[in-house]
């Protein structure tokens, strides 16, 4: 028995895709014919109906026509077209939801002007890797030409780039214009740079400091927990303990000068610092009441005790 065929006009009755459409597919090679008629007209079989079944799915779905043909031509995996598809898709979703952030925050003004509007959508276009390249020209400003560690700027810029959420909200908008202006602060810049010189002088161990820090605010986290105030003698052996620790690793002597120099810069930065930390936990949607820096706080306290008792 022969294969049942079809002339454009009943694959068209059949599938409801118009011959004008047909004619399309067949033109950019998606739907080739399997024969013609004597009179030169295309003829389809029931292998043709699977065939452009799946071509009207993928196009449904979003897919390119070229990625179609390259499905259909064995360049592509069935598998490899939807997975392109579906990182587009995402991709849209996301760029919506950011418009979407867009207007509700500009709604939320009383009389939103074109200035908001401009503002808004400047400040949520910047992308995660655009924002990364500012925070990197920031440590390239405030580094010059000192001898810093790669791997220690590597992990200073990781802990510094934020990611804005696909559906922000009008707090987390507000963090993210705020870390933008920081970063272009040209006297935050200047005073990062004047700290960072006098700890990269050639002679800081950035290894030992780190694993010191790390130490020491684990110890300082068991202290909280337990109702330890910076005061008690445990907060007193704490802070006895970073001093030495953090003294060897930038080469220094523990005693009360550097014990005053390592307070006076905690008062000189820690209120950027914290603040810069403070945006990104909004960023991250932290825990409000459970606010970043109350280790450094806690030991600082802890450090202001030691010094007035040597003094």
């Amino acid at each position: 028995m022969s294969e049942t065929t079809y002339t454009i006009g009943e694959l068209s009755r059949l599938t409801g895709v118009s011959v004008r459409r047909l004619r399309f597919y067949s033109d950019e090679g998606l739907l080739p014919p399997t024969g013609r008629t004597g009179s030169g007209y295309r003829m389809y079989a029931a292998a043709d109906l699977a065939r452009l079944d799946l071509i009207l799915a993928l196009r449904e779905a979003g897919v390119s026509l070229d990625d179609i043909g390259k499905l259909l031509s064995r360049r592509l995996a069935l598998g490899d077209v939807l997975r392109l598809r579906l990182d587009a898709l995402d991709a849209e979703i996301r760029a919506k939801r950011r418009i979407a952030c867009v207007l509700r925050a500009a709604l939320a003004a009383d009389s939103p002007t074109h200035h908001d509007l401009r503002r808004l959508w400047t400040v949520t276009s910047l992308s995660h890797a655009e924002f990364r390249t500012a925070v990197e020209r920031f440590y390239d400003q405030a580094a010059g030409d000192l001898p810093i560690d790669p791997a220690w700027r590597r992990q200073m810029i990781d802990a510094a780039t934020p990611d804005l959420p696909d559906d922000p909200t009008p707090a987390q908008i507000d963090a993210w214009t705020e870390l933008q202006a920081m970063l272009a602060d040209t006297r935050y810049v200047e005073a990062v740079k004047a700290g960072m010189a006098q700890m990269w002088d050639g002679a800081f161990d950035a290894a030992a400091y780190a694993a010191a820090s790390e130490a020491t605010f684990a110890r300082v986290r068991e202290a909280m927990t337990a109702g330890e105030a910076p005061q008690s003698n445990t907060g007193r052996t704490i802070a006895q303990d970073w001093l030495q620790r953090s003294a060897a690793a930038m080469k220094r002597t523990p005693d009360a000068a550097f014990l005053d120099w390592q307070l006076s810069q905690y008062r000189t930065h820690h209120a950027r610092s914290a603040r810069y930390q403070e945006l990104l936990a909004i960023l991250r949607g932290d825990d409000a009441a459970d606010p970043p820096g109350a280790e450094w706080r806690w030991i600082v306290a802890a450090m202001g005790h030691l010094l007035a008792r040597n003094s």
